[in-house]
């Protein structure tokens, strides 16, 4: 497997990551009348740094809003400088999660620029916007593949919110993709209970040892469909109640990988729940 099919399949775990995204910035307090999670997280392959990620998401009422930050850094700029900023928005309650809308903006090597908007509509397929526009001919996502998908920040809430989960086990849960060019699945499924201690001090205490499938399901190019041997992916889950929106979040703590490249993880350096550092 590529480094960066690596990367970008492990990106996604943790704060997902696609070949074009858009946004704003978000500030550091939650929103009015309604419960918040921010979450960073930093790249590494081998020890050696390779990035940071971030997300903020806001819970008004039933309605949510996220947005997501991606910078590579290090030896991968060599090969694969990116920055990647993404918003997605919709409504949310104790039993289901209606995307509304999904934008993005990718810079990459050599000043590429991808720009990537999703539309959901109750009941119509999901349109498109793409600038420039991209050839899918040949490995195309046929349009009942693309129902009932997320956009990839809103799999993220869709996961730590437990809506698709079964009571008390966050790890029971499967996301199906859509991210505008290609069609996936990732599904957590639990191990056991783990006791933890960062080693950057940020959390200690009770977690889920849960790991993460990874299926390519249709969008992808022959030779990337093919290249299906995916390293087995392992997170740590923390559990985080919010007083704000009366519900818990499952929150990636720790996700890594075993691969040909020495161990691939990403960590959570920075959690906020309503505004406030987790304990």
């Amino acid at each position: 497997m590529h480094l960066r099919t690596a990367l970008i399949a492990l990106s996604f775990l943790t704060l997902p990551v696609s070949q074009a995204w858009a946004a704003g910035g978000a500030s550091s307090e939650p929103a009015a009348g309604g419960g918040s999670m921010q979450l960073a997280m930093s790249l590494y392959a081998a020890g050696l740094g390779l990035g940071h990620v971030d997300m903020d998401a806001r819970f008004t009422g039933d309605k949510y809003r996220v947005t997501s930050n991606l910078e590579t850094s290090g030896v991968v700029n060599v090969f694969w400088k990116s920055q990647i900023q993404a918003t997605s928005s919709g409504k949310l309650d104790k039993k289901s999660m209606q995307v509304a809308s999904y934008d993005s903006f990718y810079t990459g090597h050599k000043a590429n620029h991808q720009e990537v908007a999703l539309t959901y509509e109750n009941g119509e397929p999901v349109r498109l916007y793409a600038n420039p526009t991209y050839p899918t001919t040949g490995y195309e996502v046929k349009p009942e593949e693309k129902k009932g998908t997320f956009d990839p920040l809103s799999a993220v809430i869709y996961i730590a919110s437990g809506v698709g989960a079964e009571p008390g086990n966050p790890c029971s849960v499967k996301a199906p993709v859509y991210d505008g060019r290609r069609r996936y699945n990732v599904a957590l499924t639990k191990v056991k209970p783990v006791d933890i201690k960062m080693d950057n001090g940020l959390y200690k205490g009770p977690a889920l040892l849960c790991t993460i499938e990874y299926k390519q399901i249709s969008g992808y190019k022959p030779r990337v469909l093919h290249d299906t041997n995916f390293p087995s992916i392992n997170v740590w889950m923390g559990v985080f109640p919010s007083k704000e929106t009366g519900r818990s979040f499952a929150v990636p703590l720790r996700v890594w990988a075993n691969t040909q490249y020495g161990v691939i993880a990403a960590v959570a350096t920075s959690l906020k729940i309503d505004g406030k550092p987790v304990q």
